[in-house]
Protein backbone atom coordinates (compact mmCIF):
# COMPACT_ATOMS: atom_id res chain seq x y z
CA UNK A 1 0.00 0.00 0.00
CA UNK A 2 3.10 2.47 0.28
CA UNK A 3 3.50 3.21 -3.31
CA UNK A 4 -0.60 3.64 -3.00
CA UNK A 5 -0.53 6.33 -0.10
CA UNK A 6 2.39 8.35 -1.51
CA UNK A 7 1.08 8.95 -5.27
CA UNK A 8 -2.47 9.34 -3.24
CA UNK A 9 -0.68 12.06 -1.50
CA UNK A 10 1.26 13.56 -4.54
CA UNK A 11 -2.13 13.60 -6.81
CA UNK A 12 -4.35 14.67 -4.71
CA UNK A 13 -2.06 17.90 -4.13
CA UNK A 14 -2.24 18.34 -7.48
CA UNK A 15 -6.29 17.76 -7.67
CA UNK A 16 -6.54 20.13 -4.97
CA UNK A 17 -4.38 22.90 -6.29
CA UNK A 18 -6.43 22.10 -9.17
CA UNK A 19 -9.41 22.53 -7.33
CA UNK A 20 -8.53 25.98 -6.17
CA UNK A 21 -8.24 27.10 -9.59
CA UNK A 22 -11.21 25.28 -10.82
CA UNK A 23 -13.59 26.98 -8.03
CA UNK A 24 -11.99 30.25 -9.20
CA UNK A 25 -13.12 29.72 -12.27
CA UNK A 26 -16.41 27.54 -12.11
CA UNK A 27 -18.06 29.77 -9.13
CA UNK A 28 -16.62 33.37 -9.80
CA UNK A 29 -15.80 33.70 -13.29
CA UNK A 30 -18.22 31.63 -15.21
CA UNK A 31 -21.26 32.76 -13.54
CA UNK A 32 -20.39 36.54 -13.60
CA UNK A 33 -18.81 36.81 -17.10
CA UNK A 34 -20.46 34.11 -19.20
CA UNK A 35 -24.20 33.02 -19.75
CA UNK A 36 -25.18 29.78 -18.89
CA UNK A 37 -25.94 28.60 -22.64
CA UNK A 38 -21.60 29.47 -23.21
CA UNK A 39 -21.01 27.11 -19.73
CA UNK A 40 -23.34 24.66 -21.09
CA UNK A 41 -21.73 24.74 -24.22
CA UNK A 42 -18.26 23.68 -22.74
CA UNK A 43 -19.69 20.64 -20.95
CA UNK A 44 -21.61 19.70 -24.09
CA UNK A 45 -18.42 19.92 -26.01
CA UNK A 46 -16.79 17.87 -23.40
CA UNK A 47 -19.50 15.34 -22.56
CA UNK A 48 -19.32 14.31 -26.47
CA UNK A 49 -16.01 14.31 -26.95
CA UNK A 50 -15.44 11.75 -24.26
CA UNK A 51 -18.28 10.00 -25.32
CA UNK A 52 -17.02 9.53 -28.88
CA UNK A 53 -13.03 9.12 -27.55
CA UNK A 54 -13.74 6.47 -25.44
CA UNK A 55 -15.58 4.79 -27.87
CA UNK A 56 -13.20 5.06 -31.00
CA UNK A 57 -10.09 3.86 -28.72
CA UNK A 58 -12.14 0.48 -29.57
CA UNK A 59 -11.81 -0.99 -25.82
CA UNK A 60 -7.84 -0.08 -25.73
CA UNK A 61 -7.86 1.20 -22.37
CA UNK A 62 -9.26 -2.04 -20.91
CA UNK A 63 -6.61 -4.03 -23.02
CA UNK A 64 -3.76 -1.40 -21.77
CA UNK A 65 -5.08 -2.03 -17.62
CA UNK A 66 -5.94 -5.93 -18.31
CA UNK A 67 -2.98 -7.23 -20.57
CA UNK A 68 0.15 -4.66 -20.66
CA UNK A 69 1.82 -6.55 -17.59
CA UNK A 70 2.54 -9.26 -19.95
CA UNK A 71 4.04 -7.10 -22.13
CA UNK A 72 6.38 -4.46 -19.71
CA UNK A 73 9.67 -4.54 -20.73
CA UNK A 74 11.16 -1.00 -21.14
CA UNK A 75 14.13 -1.82 -22.72
CA UNK A 76 12.19 -3.87 -25.17
CA UNK A 77 10.30 -1.39 -26.49
CA UNK A 78 7.33 -3.20 -24.07
CA UNK A 79 7.46 -6.27 -26.52
CA UNK A 80 5.77 -4.27 -29.31
CA UNK A 81 2.61 -3.43 -27.30
CA UNK A 82 2.67 0.74 -28.62
CA UNK A 83 2.44 -1.07 -32.23
CA UNK A 84 -0.95 -2.84 -31.63
CA UNK A 85 -2.33 0.21 -29.80
CA UNK A 86 -1.55 2.25 -32.94
CA UNK A 87 -3.19 0.10 -34.91
CA UNK A 88 -6.09 0.12 -32.64
CA UNK A 89 -5.75 4.39 -32.41
CA UNK A 90 -5.59 4.29 -36.84
CA UNK A 91 -8.82 1.97 -36.97
CA UNK A 92 -10.77 4.15 -34.12
CA UNK A 93 -10.07 7.64 -35.70
CA UNK A 94 -11.11 6.21 -39.20
CA UNK A 95 -14.44 4.77 -37.91
CA UNK A 96 -15.25 8.12 -36.04
CA UNK A 97 -14.78 10.69 -38.84
CA UNK A 98 -17.05 8.38 -40.65
CA UNK A 99 -19.72 8.34 -38.04
CA UNK A 100 -19.36 12.27 -37.45
CA UNK A 101 -19.93 12.65 -41.47
CA UNK A 102 -22.52 10.89 -41.28
CA UNK A 103 -24.39 11.88 -37.54
CA UNK A 104 -23.49 15.46 -38.30
CA UNK A 105 -26.76 16.86 -40.03
CA UNK A 106 -29.26 14.64 -37.38
CA UNK A 107 -27.02 16.93 -34.52
CA UNK A 108 -27.59 19.97 -36.18
CA UNK A 109 -31.20 19.46 -37.27
CA UNK A 110 -32.08 18.45 -33.35
CA UNK A 111 -30.14 21.45 -31.93
CA UNK A 112 -30.08 24.54 -34.22
CA UNK A 113 -33.60 25.75 -32.05
CA UNK A 114 -32.24 25.35 -28.56
CA UNK A 115 -28.93 25.07 -28.76
CA UNK A 116 -27.67 27.12 -31.88
CA UNK A 117 -24.57 27.89 -29.92
CA UNK A 118 -23.24 24.21 -29.77
CA UNK A 119 -24.41 24.19 -33.78
CA UNK A 120 -22.22 26.93 -34.26
CA UNK A 121 -19.05 25.01 -32.54
CA UNK A 122 -19.91 21.50 -33.42
CA UNK A 123 -16.26 21.42 -35.33
CA UNK A 124 -14.69 21.57 -32.40
CA UNK A 125 -15.67 17.88 -31.93
CA UNK A 126 -13.02 16.59 -33.68
CA UNK A 127 -10.05 17.58 -32.63
CA UNK A 128 -11.30 17.39 -28.77
CA UNK A 129 -12.42 13.39 -29.80
CA UNK A 130 -8.70 12.85 -31.15
CA UNK A 131 -6.56 14.79 -28.07
CA UNK A 132 -9.77 12.71 -25.99
CA UNK A 133 -8.23 9.27 -27.59
CA UNK A 134 -4.78 10.01 -27.56
CA UNK A 135 -5.13 11.21 -23.50
CA UNK A 136 -7.13 8.56 -22.40
CA UNK A 137 -4.57 5.62 -23.72
CA UNK A 138 -1.37 7.34 -22.84
CA UNK A 139 -2.16 7.88 -19.49
CA UNK A 140 -3.37 4.57 -18.89
CA UNK A 141 -0.31 3.18 -20.52
CA UNK A 142 1.84 5.30 -18.06
CA UNK A 143 -0.58 4.71 -15.12
CA UNK A 144 0.73 0.94 -15.90
CA UNK A 145 3.95 2.34 -15.52
CA UNK A 146 3.55 2.92 -12.02
CA UNK A 147 2.48 6.69 -12.17
CA UNK A 148 -0.58 7.55 -11.93
CA UNK A 149 0.66 11.56 -10.96
CA UNK A 150 1.62 12.84 -14.18
CA UNK A 151 -1.62 12.30 -15.71
CA UNK A 152 -3.73 13.88 -12.67
CA UNK A 153 -1.35 16.79 -12.90
CA UNK A 154 -2.20 17.30 -16.59
CA UNK A 155 -5.88 16.86 -16.35
CA UNK A 156 -6.79 18.10 -12.89
CA UNK A 157 -4.00 21.23 -12.64
CA UNK A 158 -2.59 22.19 -15.75
CA UNK A 159 -5.51 21.96 -17.74
CA UNK A 160 -7.69 23.97 -15.16
CA UNK A 161 -5.06 26.54 -15.05
CA UNK A 162 -5.11 27.12 -18.98
CA UNK A 163 -8.99 27.30 -19.11
CA UNK A 164 -8.81 29.83 -15.86
CA UNK A 165 -6.10 31.85 -17.86
CA UNK A 166 -8.12 32.11 -21.11
CA UNK A 167 -11.21 32.88 -19.02
CA UNK A 168 -9.04 35.90 -17.72
CA UNK A 169 -8.40 37.34 -20.92
CA UNK A 170 -12.21 36.98 -22.17
CA UNK A 171 -12.90 38.71 -18.96
CA UNK A 172 -10.05 41.94 -19.74
CA UNK A 173 -11.71 41.66 -22.91
CA UNK A 174 -8.69 40.70 -24.39
CA UNK A 175 -10.22 38.31 -26.58
CA UNK A 176 -13.92 37.66 -27.87
CA UNK A 177 -16.38 35.35 -27.03
CA UNK A 178 -15.10 32.98 -30.40
CA UNK A 179 -11.61 33.38 -29.24
CA UNK A 180 -13.03 32.44 -26.08
CA UNK A 181 -14.30 29.13 -27.30
CA UNK A 182 -11.71 27.73 -29.45
CA UNK A 183 -9.18 28.55 -26.31
CA UNK A 184 -11.12 26.42 -24.05
CA UNK A 185 -10.83 23.51 -26.54
CA UNK A 186 -7.15 24.32 -26.83
CA UNK A 187 -6.99 24.46 -23.19
CA UNK A 188 -8.89 20.62 -22.61
CA UNK A 189 -6.67 19.25 -26.10
CA UNK A 190 -3.29 20.07 -24.95
CA UNK A 191 -2.42 17.54 -21.94
CA UNK A 192 -2.52 14.84 -25.02
CA UNK A 193 0.44 16.75 -26.56
CA UNK A 194 2.64 17.04 -23.46
CA UNK A 195 2.00 13.35 -22.11
CA UNK A 196 2.88 12.30 -25.17
CA UNK A 197 6.34 14.57 -25.24
CA UNK A 198 6.44 12.82 -21.69
CA UNK A 199 6.74 9.21 -22.39
CA UNK A 200 8.82 10.10 -25.69
CA UNK A 201 11.13 11.73 -23.27
CA UNK A 202 11.11 8.58 -20.60
CA UNK A 203 12.27 7.09 -23.62
CA UNK A 204 9.04 4.94 -23.26
CA UNK A 205 7.35 5.16 -26.50
CA UNK A 206 9.13 2.93 -28.52
CA UNK A 207 7.70 1.29 -32.08
CA UNK A 208 10.46 -0.96 -32.60
CA UNK A 209 9.39 -4.21 -33.58
CA UNK A 210 8.52 -7.12 -30.37
CA UNK A 211 11.71 -9.34 -29.07
CA UNK A 212 9.27 -12.14 -28.92
CA UNK A 213 5.97 -13.07 -31.19
CA UNK A 214 2.68 -12.06 -30.33
CA UNK A 215 1.08 -15.87 -29.42
CA UNK A 216 -2.32 -16.84 -31.24
CA UNK A 217 -3.89 -17.32 -27.40
CA UNK A 218 -2.41 -13.67 -26.51
CA UNK A 219 -3.78 -12.19 -29.86
CA UNK A 220 -7.21 -13.61 -29.24
CA UNK A 221 -7.13 -12.55 -25.46
CA UNK A 222 -6.17 -8.71 -27.12
CA UNK A 223 -9.92 -9.31 -29.53
CA UNK A 224 -11.68 -10.51 -26.59
CA UNK A 225 -10.58 -8.06 -24.05
CA UNK A 226 -10.86 -5.37 -26.36
CA UNK A 227 -14.39 -6.20 -27.15
CA UNK A 228 -15.53 -6.55 -23.65
CA UNK A 229 -14.28 -3.47 -22.56
CA UNK A 230 -15.68 -1.64 -25.56
CA UNK A 231 -19.47 -2.26 -24.44
CA UNK A 232 -18.37 -1.95 -21.28
CA UNK A 233 -16.55 1.30 -21.49
CA UNK A 234 -19.12 2.84 -23.62
CA UNK A 235 -21.90 1.71 -20.82
CA UNK A 236 -19.81 3.66 -18.62
CA UNK A 237 -18.93 6.91 -20.57
CA UNK A 238 -22.96 6.55 -21.41
CA UNK A 239 -23.81 6.92 -17.97
CA UNK A 240 -21.12 9.53 -16.55
CA UNK A 241 -21.73 11.66 -20.17
CA UNK A 242 -25.27 11.12 -21.28
CA UNK A 243 -26.86 13.22 -17.98
CA UNK A 244 -25.54 16.64 -20.33
CA UNK A 245 -26.92 15.51 -23.72
CA UNK A 246 -30.29 14.55 -22.46
CA UNK A 247 -30.48 17.82 -20.64
CA UNK A 248 -29.65 19.79 -23.70
CA UNK A 249 -32.31 17.56 -25.64
CA UNK A 250 -35.29 17.79 -23.53
CA UNK A 251 -34.32 21.31 -21.96
CA UNK A 252 -32.13 23.31 -23.65
CA UNK A 253 -28.06 24.63 -23.48
CA UNK A 254 -28.59 27.10 -20.44
CA UNK A 255 -30.33 24.44 -18.16
CA UNK A 256 -27.41 22.14 -19.38
CA UNK A 257 -24.82 25.38 -18.52
CA UNK A 258 -26.36 25.42 -14.59
CA UNK A 259 -26.56 21.37 -14.68
CA UNK A 260 -22.67 22.00 -15.53
CA UNK A 261 -21.87 24.56 -12.74
CA UNK A 262 -24.00 22.42 -10.12
CA UNK A 263 -21.88 19.02 -11.05
CA UNK A 264 -18.86 20.57 -10.72
CA UNK A 265 -18.85 21.09 -6.79
CA UNK A 266 -20.83 17.68 -6.44
CA UNK A 267 -18.06 15.97 -7.61
CA UNK A 268 -15.37 17.55 -5.67
CA UNK A 269 -16.43 15.06 -3.29
CA UNK A 270 -14.55 12.19 -5.55
CA UNK A 271 -11.33 13.88 -6.70
CA UNK A 272 -9.73 12.75 -4.20
CA UNK A 273 -10.28 8.83 -4.78
CA UNK A 274 -9.14 9.17 -8.88
CA UNK A 275 -5.56 8.93 -7.86
CA UNK A 276 -5.87 6.08 -5.74
CA UNK A 277 -7.81 4.09 -8.05
CA UNK A 278 -5.61 4.89 -10.73
CA UNK A 279 -2.44 3.66 -9.21
CA UNK A 280 -4.07 0.48 -7.17
CA UNK A 281 -5.57 -0.90 -10.34
CA UNK A 282 -2.06 -1.46 -11.36
CA UNK A 283 -1.30 -3.21 -8.46
CA UNK A 284 -4.81 -5.07 -8.23
CA UNK A 285 -3.39 -6.54 -12.42
CA UNK A 286 -0.71 -7.52 -10.32
CA UNK A 287 -1.81 -9.45 -7.41
CA UNK A 288 -4.55 -11.03 -9.59
CA UNK A 289 -1.88 -12.49 -11.77
CA UNK A 290 -0.01 -13.79 -8.88
CA UNK A 291 -3.16 -14.84 -7.37
CA UNK A 292 -2.69 -13.05 -4.23
CA UNK A 293 -5.91 -12.42 -2.47
CA UNK A 294 -4.65 -11.17 0.89
CA UNK A 295 -3.15 -7.86 -1.08
CA UNK A 296 -6.51 -7.62 -3.44
CA UNK A 297 -8.16 -7.86 0.06
CA UNK A 298 -6.24 -5.39 1.90
CA UNK A 299 -6.34 -2.40 -0.77
CA UNK A 300 -10.23 -3.25 -0.97
CA UNK A 301 -10.49 -2.43 2.95
CA UNK A 302 -7.92 0.31 2.84
CA UNK A 303 -9.41 2.25 -0.38
CA UNK A 304 -13.55 2.10 1.38
CA UNK A 305 -12.05 3.39 4.61
CA UNK A 306 -9.95 6.15 3.53
CA UNK A 307 -12.00 7.25 0.80
CA UNK A 308 -14.98 7.46 3.08
CA UNK A 309 -13.29 9.61 5.72
CA UNK A 310 -12.32 12.05 2.93
CA UNK A 311 -14.99 11.71 0.92
CA UNK A 312 -17.36 12.14 3.95
CA UNK A 313 -15.13 15.17 5.03
CA UNK A 314 -15.75 17.35 1.94
CA UNK A 315 -19.32 16.14 1.45
CA UNK A 316 -19.66 17.70 4.92
CA UNK A 317 -18.01 20.88 3.74
CA UNK A 318 -19.89 21.51 0.35
CA UNK A 319 -23.24 20.49 2.29
CA UNK A 320 -22.79 23.01 5.29
CA UNK A 321 -21.69 25.12 3.02
CA UNK A 322 -24.60 25.02 0.35
CA UNK A 323 -26.33 28.45 1.03
CA UNK A 324 -23.13 30.02 0.65
CA UNK A 325 -22.32 28.62 -2.44
CA UNK A 326 -26.40 29.58 -3.76
CA UNK A 327 -25.01 33.38 -2.99
CA UNK A 328 -21.31 32.64 -4.42
CA UNK A 329 -23.05 31.41 -8.01
CA UNK A 330 -25.91 33.92 -7.88
CA UNK A 331 -29.55 33.80 -9.09
CA UNK A 332 -28.84 32.36 -12.48
CA UNK A 333 -27.81 29.04 -10.37
CA UNK A 334 -30.06 28.77 -7.99
CA UNK A 335 -31.85 25.55 -9.42
CA UNK A 336 -27.85 23.95 -8.68
CA UNK A 337 -28.81 23.31 -4.89
CA UNK A 338 -30.37 19.55 -5.23
CA UNK A 339 -27.86 18.61 -7.93
CA UNK A 340 -25.02 19.29 -5.57
CA UNK A 341 -26.58 17.64 -2.91
CA UNK A 342 -27.60 14.58 -5.22
CA UNK A 343 -24.44 14.37 -7.23
CA UNK A 344 -22.05 14.79 -4.06
CA UNK A 345 -24.49 11.88 -2.22
CA UNK A 346 -23.87 9.75 -4.97
CA UNK A 347 -20.31 10.11 -5.74
CA UNK A 348 -19.56 9.48 -1.70
CA UNK A 349 -21.29 6.11 -1.73
CA UNK A 350 -19.25 5.46 -4.90
CA UNK A 351 -16.16 6.36 -2.90
CA UNK A 352 -17.39 4.11 0.28
CA UNK A 353 -17.16 1.48 -2.02
CA UNK A 354 -13.63 1.67 -2.75
CA UNK A 355 -11.85 -0.35 -5.63
CA UNK A 356 -14.21 -2.97 -5.88
CA UNK A 357 -14.76 -1.55 -9.94
CA UNK A 358 -11.03 -2.85 -10.65
CA UNK A 359 -11.06 -6.02 -8.62
CA UNK A 360 -13.97 -7.19 -10.67
CA UNK A 361 -12.24 -5.82 -13.72
CA UNK A 362 -8.68 -7.50 -13.23
CA UNK A 363 -10.40 -10.84 -12.19
CA UNK A 364 -11.16 -14.13 -14.03
CA UNK A 365 -14.72 -13.03 -13.69
CA UNK A 366 -14.54 -9.57 -15.39
CA UNK A 367 -17.04 -10.45 -18.23
CA UNK A 368 -19.60 -9.90 -15.35
CA UNK A 369 -19.12 -6.10 -15.66
CA UNK A 370 -21.24 -6.38 -18.80
CA UNK A 371 -24.07 -7.43 -16.89
CA UNK A 372 -23.71 -4.11 -14.80
CA UNK A 373 -23.55 -2.04 -16.75
CA UNK A 374 -26.09 -2.95 -18.74
CA UNK A 375 -28.45 -3.18 -16.17
CA UNK A 376 -26.70 0.94 -15.56
CA UNK A 377 -27.55 2.01 -18.47
CA UNK A 378 -31.33 1.00 -18.90
CA UNK A 379 -31.67 2.60 -15.56
CA UNK A 380 -30.19 5.93 -15.71
CA UNK A 381 -31.57 6.52 -19.24
CA UNK A 382 -35.37 5.58 -17.99
CA UNK A 383 -34.89 7.22 -14.84
CA UNK A 384 -33.76 10.75 -16.75
CA UNK A 385 -36.62 10.94 -19.27
CA UNK A 386 -38.96 9.96 -16.02
CA UNK A 387 -38.02 12.28 -13.62
CA UNK A 388 -36.47 15.46 -15.84
CA UNK A 389 -40.03 16.55 -16.90
CA UNK A 390 -40.88 16.21 -12.99
CA UNK A 391 -37.93 17.54 -11.44
CA UNK A 392 -35.45 19.46 -14.32
CA UNK A 393 -31.98 18.69 -13.90
CA UNK A 394 -32.05 17.61 -10.08
CA UNK A 395 -34.28 14.69 -11.79
CA UNK A 396 -30.92 14.15 -13.94
CA UNK A 397 -29.12 14.10 -10.64
CA UNK A 398 -31.05 11.90 -8.96
CA UNK A 399 -30.88 9.40 -11.86
CA UNK A 400 -26.78 9.56 -11.70
CA UNK A 401 -26.72 9.51 -8.11
CA UNK A 402 -29.26 5.96 -8.05
CA UNK A 403 -27.16 4.42 -10.77
CA UNK A 404 -24.29 5.30 -9.12
CA UNK A 405 -25.28 3.34 -5.60
CA UNK A 406 -26.84 0.24 -7.19
CA UNK A 407 -23.69 -0.45 -9.71
CA UNK A 408 -21.65 -0.43 -6.36
CA UNK A 409 -24.45 -2.42 -4.55
CA UNK A 410 -24.06 -5.29 -7.50
CA UNK A 411 -20.04 -4.97 -7.29
CA UNK A 412 -20.27 -5.22 -3.78
CA UNK A 413 -22.66 -8.37 -3.62
CA UNK A 414 -20.86 -9.93 -6.15
CA UNK A 415 -17.13 -10.17 -4.66
CA UNK A 416 -18.91 -11.43 -1.44
CA UNK A 417 -20.55 -13.95 -2.82
CA UNK A 418 -17.62 -14.81 -5.21
CA UNK A 419 -14.56 -14.34 -2.68
CA UNK A 420 -16.23 -13.53 0.30
CA UNK A 421 -14.46 -10.44 0.58
CA UNK A 422 -16.56 -7.95 2.77
CA UNK A 423 -14.64 -4.71 3.97
CA UNK A 424 -16.89 -2.89 6.18
CA UNK A 425 -16.88 -2.74 10.16
CA UNK A 426 -17.75 -0.43 12.97
CA UNK A 427 -15.15 1.85 11.67
CA UNK A 428 -17.48 2.81 8.85
CA UNK A 429 -20.57 3.56 11.20
CA UNK A 430 -18.55 5.46 13.62
CA UNK A 431 -17.14 7.84 10.40
CA UNK A 432 -20.92 8.20 9.35
CA UNK A 433 -21.99 8.82 12.70
CA UNK A 434 -19.53 11.72 12.89
CA UNK A 435 -20.30 13.39 9.71
CA UNK A 436 -24.11 13.15 10.89
CA UNK A 437 -23.07 14.92 14.24
CA UNK A 438 -21.38 17.73 12.99
CA UNK A 439 -23.53 18.83 10.35
CA UNK A 440 -26.44 19.35 12.58
CA UNK A 441 -24.27 20.89 15.49
CA UNK A 442 -22.91 23.18 12.55
CA UNK A 443 -27.17 23.88 11.80
CA UNK A 444 -26.89 25.48 15.52
CA UNK A 445 -24.64 28.10 14.25
CA UNK A 446 -25.92 31.20 13.64
CA UNK A 447 -25.54 32.78 10.14
CA UNK A 448 -22.50 35.33 9.38
CA UNK A 449 -21.66 37.16 6.94
CA UNK A 450 -20.48 35.43 3.34
CA UNK A 451 -16.56 34.84 4.01
CA UNK A 452 -17.16 34.49 7.74
CA UNK A 453 -19.48 32.08 7.81
CA UNK A 454 -17.45 30.06 4.82
CA UNK A 455 -14.39 30.31 7.46
CA UNK A 456 -16.45 29.60 10.82
CA UNK A 457 -18.27 27.09 9.03
CA UNK A 458 -15.25 25.51 7.11
CA UNK A 459 -12.80 25.87 10.13
CA UNK A 460 -14.91 24.06 12.44
CA UNK A 461 -15.17 20.96 9.82
CA UNK A 462 -11.63 20.79 9.78
CA UNK A 463 -10.83 21.01 13.62
CA UNK A 464 -14.11 18.46 14.67
CA UNK A 465 -12.62 15.88 11.83
CA UNK A 466 -8.64 16.01 13.06
CA UNK A 467 -9.39 15.52 16.59
CA UNK A 468 -11.85 13.11 15.42
CA UNK A 469 -9.41 11.08 13.46
CA UNK A 470 -6.04 11.92 16.26
CA UNK A 471 -8.25 10.84 19.29
CA UNK A 472 -10.74 7.96 17.63
CA UNK A 473 -7.65 6.36 15.21
CA UNK A 474 -10.31 4.70 12.39
CA UNK A 475 -7.84 4.88 9.55
CA UNK A 476 -4.61 3.90 10.26
CA UNK A 477 -2.88 5.42 6.80
CA UNK A 478 -4.60 9.07 7.60
CA UNK A 479 -3.33 9.17 11.25
CA UNK A 480 0.24 8.08 10.25
CA UNK A 481 0.26 10.98 7.34
CA UNK A 482 -1.51 13.26 10.29
CA UNK A 483 1.47 12.15 12.61
CA UNK A 484 4.03 12.67 10.02
CA UNK A 485 2.64 16.77 9.68
CA UNK A 486 2.35 17.12 13.40
CA UNK A 487 5.93 16.17 14.25
CA UNK A 488 7.44 18.20 11.03
CA UNK A 489 5.55 21.02 12.35
CA UNK A 490 6.76 20.11 16.01
CA UNK A 491 10.45 20.64 14.54
CA UNK A 492 9.81 23.70 12.60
Amino acid sequence: MGIIIKQSIKGSIWSYLGVGVGFVTTAYLFPNYLTPEVVGLFGLLVSWSTLMGRLSLLGLPGVTNRLFSYFRDSENGHNGFLRIALLFHIVGLILFLSAFVLLKPHLVETNIEDSPLFVEYLYLLVPLTIATMVFTFLDAFNKMLYDAVFGTFLQEFFQRVLVFGVTLLFVFKLISLEQLIISYAVAISLKALIITFFLLRKKEIKMKPPTRRVGKSMQKEIVNVALFSLITGLGSMIVFNIDKIIINQMLDLTNTGVYTIAFYFGSLVVMPSRTLLRISGALIADAWRKDDIKTIEEIYYKSCLNQLIIGGFLFLGIWANIDNILIILGDDYSGAKWVIFFIGLGYLFDMSTGSNGQIIAFSKYYRVNLVFISLLIALVITLMYLLIPIWGISGAAVAIASSLMLNNLMRYIFLFWKYKMQPFNWKFSAIIGFNVLVYFVLQLIPEFPLIIDLFVRGGLIVLLTLVFILFFPVSEDITKILNSLKKLVDKN
